[in-house]
């Protein structure tokens, strides 16, 4: 009986070697291999015809939701060449890590995460010794270069223990490594040779143990419902350089520099980098290729570097290749997720080496129920995309359906819960974002996606059938809701997906939100969605009155009471947004319980309140107008020359066009009477106001402005002649030249930012 540890940086291809070489020379009985656990009566399906990435995908339930880890293997980790390796030489397979639901892995979303935090004082004083940038540099210098394997093995060792020193394993890493050790004295009480597979961190804890004759060591099962799945990965999400705890940067290189040696995977790289630069039409001589491959090499010398290392190719390339001063320092001399944007060179350097490949599950492994359960609902609508043969035979198909048409409901709604799962190959094109919309009309582009499967099979922590994972997915989304509008979006989905039960549920919490909201302008983006399913409750099959009119009706009270509590000169334009928003509750306030005489009151104290913003009181003038109320013109007028003394007469004009451009634009007297105020202003005070009243008369489209210019033309006694058409050619150009001074007199005061013409 003999026990081997051998340590190892996840994803390394050098210690993916030396898993290799042991089991070679030791020829072990048991291969034990840091690893969920709850896997081992399934270790099977890791050997089946799988070509990774792959990953193990676990998914548990905790009292506050689903939680999930994944523990994931390329060609080049360790785990993974333990795993096929040993199962060729007759060895006995087991994972001897806890299973993720777990306390003491608890909330780890990747199983083989460094926590570089633990040892980082002591990789910044290697660092500083050997003159390199970061832990990834420093590994690559050291192990990366095809040492002899007994040379490897011992520079791993002596490594991993200068990373560990005196201290223990702690709430977190001292249960995971007392269960490894457990497992490793049961194997040895097998009998014949051990080898463990494990994080180099652990390594230095689990020497020294000693056999033990006893039952393997229990599986911890869990507090709820935990599953594992394998499910396929790819080699961007295994990039340190898109946020990977655990990753080895640039995997796609990695698994070449495996499989084909250092100086061949540099060479296919560099060939590659150049390839993909002149497809995307970044211009590369022969001459440019030749000076790339000539200062890798010479970069590897003189770092000492036999074969060249990843970084050496990184440097040389950037130096031969990219013709400009670089605005930062290069990604690669710091480790961690990349959010910047690259310079073409430097971006296709480092998605060149992340590579693009996904892997793919062998046909035969199992699947969570979600997975089978979308498929069955897909060819039964019609709807479903097989997997193509290659990416290029890959087949789309468009589909249209209608919300108007009773048939065409069910095949939405399982589109729709796809979406809200986030599930990729089913794009929604276009489509009403509101029932109010004029057509109820969805196009769908559907596809076959390399992600679908994955994210399906990671989607089945929500639940094992489409309709329960939606619903439990929505249902926290509830419970973690924090604000009016993430509770308006929930119910908004839930209705979307038919889940009228769920809806129900969120309507209680959603009604004390609205009466307790302090802000106009969360009120009207949080109604607006609801009044259009509302509106269109047969449609959606929501039976909009019922289920949404109280929520509705406490929104217009709630607009109300705030709008009576506005004080001040401004009113925000986001206010301003709701109260357009607003305005159909209050048209409807017959079929929502909302009476004029509880609406009517709160209009007209606050039109003719000067403590009021201007804006609001042309609002509520405008919104009492709207409401086919007989206005008195002489209130609309003397509320514009109240504004006009205040010098804020276009925010009154824009809250009341806002709200009725159609009345006004219907009552010549008003249109007049602003014209006159207008006119008495001074040069100055027009000049000051001219901004707002842009915006006043913005809310009026062209056809409109024009009505508005011929009644002016009309009250002012022009004549057909005095049409710009018939105008001379001196007065245009005089009238385009005053235009120009006015436009450039007003940027230069700051009052309106320059039109771009876009």
């Amino acid at each position: 009986m003999s026990l081997h540890i051998v340590g190892v940086r996840h994803h390394s291809p050098a210690c993916a070697r030396q898993v290799a070489a042991a089991i070679e020379a030791i020829r072990p009985a048991w291969v034990l291999i840091e690893g969920p656990a709850d896997m081992n009566d399934r270790i099977g399906e890791l050997l089946l015809d799988h070509e990774p990435p792959i990953a193990i995908f676990t998914h548990y339930a905790t009292p506050s939701g689903p939680s999930w880890c994944f523990s994931p293997f390329m060609a080049c980790s360790p785990e993974w060449v333990a795993l096929q390796r040993g199962a060729a030489s007759g060895a006995q397979l087991r994972f001897i890590d806890l299973p993720a639901w777990d306390k003491a892995l608890l909330g780890v979303r990747n199983r083989f995460r460094d926590g570089a935090e633990r040892y980082a004082t002591r990789i910044e004083a290697l660092c500083q010794a050997v003159g390199v940038d970061d832990m990834d540099a420093l590994w690559e210098h050291l192990f990366e270069g095809e040492l002899p394997l007994p040379e490897l093995e011992a520079a791993l060792s002596a490594y991993f223990v200068e990373l560990r020193g005196e201290v223990d394993g702690g709430p977190r890493d001292g249960p995971r490594e007392q269960y490894m050790r457990d497992w490793i004295a049961w194997a040895l009480g097998q009998g014949g040779p051990v080898l463990a597979v494990v994080g180099g961190w652990h390594a230095p804890a689990l020497r020294g143990v000693l056999p033990a004759i006893c039952e393997p060591p229990p599986i911890p099962p869990p507090t709820g419902e935990g599953s594992s799945h394998l499910v396929p990965w790819s080699q961007p999400r295994l990039d340190s350089f898109s946020g990977y705890e655990a990753g080895m940067p640039s995997p796609g290189f990695q698994e070449d520099l495996f499989n084909l040696g250092g100086e061949a995977a540099v060479d296919r790289a560099l060939n590659q980098v150049v390839a993909a630069l002149r497809q995307s039409r970044v211009r590369v001589s022969v001459a440019d290729h030749i000076a790339a491959r000539s200062a890798i090499l010479s970069l590897a010398r003189l770092r000492g570097h036999s074969p060249p290392r990843r970084l050496d190719l990184l440097d040389g390339a950037v130096l031969a290749l990219h013709k400009e001063p670089l605005p930062e320092a290069l990604p690669w001399s710091r480790r961690g997720r990349i959010d910047s944007a690259l310079p073409p060179v430097v971006a296709t350097l480092l998605s060149t080496l992340t590579g693009d490949r996904s892997g793919r599950l062998a046909a035969s492994t199992p699947r969570p129920p979600l997975v089978q359960d979308v498929e069955l609902q897909l060819r039964a609508a019609g709807l479903f995309i097989p997997r193509p043969l290659t990416h290029r035979s890959a087949e789309r198909k468009e589909v249209a359906l209608d919300w108007r048409q009773p048939d065409d409901r069910p095949a939405l709604r399982l589109l729709h819960r796809l979406r809200v799962l986030g599930i990729p190959g089913f794009e929604r094109r276009s489509g009403p974002k509101a029932g109010t919309d004029a057509a109820m009309r969805e196009a769908w582009r559907l596809s076959w996606s390399i992600e679908q499967e994955a994210a399906l099979i990671e989607a089945s922590r929500w639940g094992a059938t489409l309709l329960g994972a939606v619903s439990h997915k929505l249902s926290r989304a509830v419970v973690e809701a924090r604000g009016l509008g993430a509770l308006s979006a929930a119910l908004v989905e839930a209705i979307w997906v038919g889940l009228r039960a769920l809806a129900e549920e969120v309507l209680p919490q959603l009604l004390r939100s609205v009466h307790d909201s302090p802000q106009l302008a969360e009120l009207g983006s949080a109604v607006a969605p609801l009044y259009g399913l509302w509106r269109a409750g047969d449609l959606v099959e929501a039976e909009g009155s019922p289920l949404l009119q109280p929520l509705l009706r406490e929104a217009g009270e709630r607009a109300l009471t705030l709008m009576a509590t506005v004080v001040g000169d401004t009113l925000p334009p986001e206010d301003m947004v709701a109260l357009i928003t607003l305005r159909p509750l209050f048209r409807e306030g017959a079929r929502l319980d909302l009476p004029p005489e509880r609406v009517i009151p709160v209009l007209d104290r606050r039109s003719t309140d000067r403590a009021a913003p201007p804006m609001l009181r042309g609002a509520a003038l405008g919104l009492s107008w709207s409401l086919d109320r007989a206005v008195e013109i002489e209130v609309a007028i003397e509320g514009a020359r109240v504004a006009a003394s205040e010098g804020q007469i276009g925010d009154f004009l824009a809250g009341l066009f806002a709200m009725a451009r159609g009345p006004a634009l219907r009552d010549p007297g008003l249109i007049s009477a602003v014209d006159t105020v207008v006119g008495a202003l001074t040069d100055e005070a027009f000049l000051a106001m001219v901004p707002s009243l842009r915006l006043a008369f913005s809310y009026f489209p062209p056809a409109e402005r024009e009505q508005l210019a011929e009644h002016l033309r009309a009250s002012w006694g022009w004549t057909a002649a005095r049409d710009w058409w018939d105008a001379p050619a001196e007065a245009l150009v005089e009238g385009l030249s005053l235009d120009a001074r006015v436009e450039a007199w007003g940027q230069s005061l700051g009052l309106w930012e320059a039109d771009d013409g876009s």
